[in-house]
């Protein structure tokens, strides 16, 4: 996504910080595409789930599993 961004001729600083932005305090604009196409998959997938933008930002800034088969410190 971020290719067409930047495809758009708008440079990339300004991107990142749009993308960094929370337009109305639901989270950041990053975040909630993100929480979008998370709860599309789901939907596509039969699960009834929702993710919220801040539940995203939760998941983001904790950072991936090292270790699949332990939970990362909160």
């Amino acid at each position: 996504m971020m290719d067409l961004f930047i495809g758009s001729g708008a440079p990339r600083e300004k991107v990142e910080r749009f993308l960094l932005a929370d337009l109305d305090g639901a989270g950041a604009v990053r975040d909630r595409i993100a929480a979008d196409m998370t709860n599309d998959l789901l939907g596509a997938l039969g699960q009834r789930g929702r993710q919220t933008a801040g539940q995203v930002e939760r998941i983001r800034r904790r950072g991936r599993w090292q270790v699949l088969d332990h939970r990362p410190p909160e």
